[in-house]
């Protein structure tokens, strides 16, 4: 008689199709697989939706950060030049005379101030001539190497994307004119005022103001 050994429950059976399945084992069925595939598509949709967010909060940062430093560099020429403003007429390229502060006709802001000099040269001059303008939305800055009879050279571009400015000065009765008339040729206001209309946000202007150091007398 020959001996008959049981089949253990972990051997693999196999069937006619020549495949086997240990007991208790079983493969995905279609819709696992469909269920599966959609929540790593949502996973995947909110992780690049996240991406995107953030780097697009990163770059208007950027540029917001490049705006600010802007503005900044622009308030610090032309205070430093305000500092430096000198009550005393001048004379352009053709002899013609100009008062100590002009404004107006396309100019915003025309003026004589103090060069410093650490190493003058010979037959350097210690004045300047400034004149600051508002051209195709950007305010610009051309110099003069004289304060008399020179032409100033070609504008520098200091702040852009500025679709207006408005001035204001404060006489040295302390009252603020919305347009400079000197009473006399070497008059200086106390302080200006520029309300700049930015081409992003035209609807909140930037208000500064700026004390004039010689100005009042």
């Amino acid at each position: 008689m020959s001996d008959v050994h049981p089949i253990p429950a972990f051997v693999t059976v196999r069937g006619n199709d020549g495949e086997g399945r240990g007991q208790g084992e079983r493969g995905f069925t279609l819709v696992e697989m469909m269920v599966a595939l959609f929540i790593f598509g949502m996973i995947a949709s909110a992780s690049v939706f996240l991406l995107r967010q953030s780097v697009e909060a990163e770059a208007r940062s950027a540029v917001r950060l490049e705006e600010m430093g802007d503005l900044r560099r622009f308030s610090a020429i032309l205070a430093q030049d305000m500092t430096l403003m000198l009550p005393r007429p001048s004379r352009d390229a053709v002899g013609s005379d100009r008062v100590a502060l002009m404004s107006g006709d396309g100019l915003l802001l025309g003026f004589t101030r103090q060069v410093p000099q650490i190493d003058p040269q010979p037959g350097a001059s210690s004045l300047q001539r400034v004149e600051w303008a508002l051209v195709d939305g950007r305010l610009t800055r051309a110099t003069a190497p004289k304060a008399d009879g020179a032409a100033p050279s070609a504008p520098v571009p200091i702040l852009e994307g500025i679709e207006s400015v408005q001035m204001r000065f404060r006489d040295r009765l302390g009252v603020w004119q919305p347009d400079w008339r000197p009473q006399r040729t070497d008059e200086l206001p106390i302080a200006i005022e520029l309300t700049l209309a930015q081409a992003g946000n035209p609807g909140a202007p930037l208000v500064m103001q700026f004390l004039v150091a010689g100005g009042g007398g």
